[in-house]
């Protein structure tokens, strides 16, 4: 996939110098990431709270998000399989288009109803992640890779900063509630399906070349899906994001099982950290390496989740986000 990276660099930024990140085909890929995560932002704190609405309990909650979890993580080497014999672009709006159709469902008030449209979603949310990040590795230029990376993740970071809070504001509003913010999350997935639509027409194809440079490569078979290589950064990408679901889908039940209010800031502190250190940090690690990035990063990571823990009002949780 790194393959000539240089070249297709070049190939997709004839109006940039060869070592320039911002392009028109990296906004509109940055652009629909902000998209895509501002979907899933409005719909983090959203669904525990109408699971319970409906009369569900926690666990219920848990089944429901583990749906998603479960389709995007099982079916994402699969969808990674296509990107590379397709488009991925294409893989990257088939992933939005899907995740706005799937809350269709969430108007059918039944839990059973919600976890099968989570089911659905996860699988587009797959598709956004996997073609977003393979057409990252595409254009971001080889010796500022890291940099690119830190723009883009804050891209996904930024929508964190305010949907969650505007969902929580929504649902309580005299004019609001579930259905507006379901309504919502889908216009801004169908938004982020026409952006990478677009994108497609000047985004390079990995897949394209693969195919002219090496078509029995290319004809491989979908099912060879692991590599020694990818081992090590998945394991640490699961380490990641494990914690995850306890902090931004329970995080909501939580505060209010304890007695803490305004909630929603939580998710603007966590989003506007995010968003202002990720393309700062991104340069750094160009310069110390990936290994110091990473411990650094999950000390913090432990930390905060210590915080959230023994957090008993709202200032912890806000210095933990």
């Amino acid at each position: 996939m790194y393959v000539g990276i240089g070249l297709i660099s070049r190939d997709a930024m004839t109006t940039t110098k060869p070592d320039s990140i911002w392009s028109q085909t990296f906004a509109l890929l940055c652009l629909a990431q902000l998209l895509g995560y501002a979907h899933n932002a409005l719909l983090t704190p959203t669904i525990p709270l109408y699971i319970t609405h409906l009369g569900g309990s926690p666990f219920m909650v848990g089944l429901v998000l583990a749906a998603f979890a479960a389709t995007s993580v099982l079916l994402r080497p699969l969808i990674g399989s296509w990107a590379d014999t397709w488009s991925e672009a294409g893989v990257l709006a088939s992933g939005c288009l899907l995740m706005g159709a799937s809350l269709l469902l969430f108007f059918i008030p039944v839990a059973e109803i919600a976890m099968l449209a989570n089911g659905l979603r996860g699988i587009g949310w797959a598709g956004l992640n996997t073609g977003g990040y393979t057409l990252l590795a595409l254009i971001a230029p080889v010796m500022r890779r890291g940099e690119a990376s830190g723009y883009y993740s804050g891209a996904q970071a930024s929508a964190s900063i305010l949907f969650p809070a505007v969902a929580l504001w929504l649902i309580d509003a005299p004019l609001g509630g579930f259905r507006v913010v379901v309504a919502l999350s889908a216009a801004l997935a169908v938004a982020g399906g026409i952006i990478s639509l677009a994108l497609g027409r000047r985004a390079p194809s990995g897949a394209a070349r693969k195919s002219s440079d090496s078509p029995g490569e290319a004809r491989a078979s979908p099912f060879a899906l692991v590599e020694r290589e990818v081992l090590l950064p998945s394991a640490f990408l699961f380490c990641l994001n494990l914690p995850y679901p306890a902090v931004s889908g329970f995080l909501v039940l939580y505060a209010r099982t304890i007695g803490i209010e305004n909630i929603a800031w939580y998710f603007v502190a966590s989003g506007s950290t995010s968003l202002l250190t990720r393309p700062a940090l991104g340069r750094v690690a160009d310069k110390i390496g990936s290994g110091p990035s990473l411990a650094a990063g999950f000390v913090l990571e432990t930390f905060a989740l210590l915080l959230v823990a023994v957090a008993s009002d709202l200032t912890l949780v806000l210095v933990s986000g």
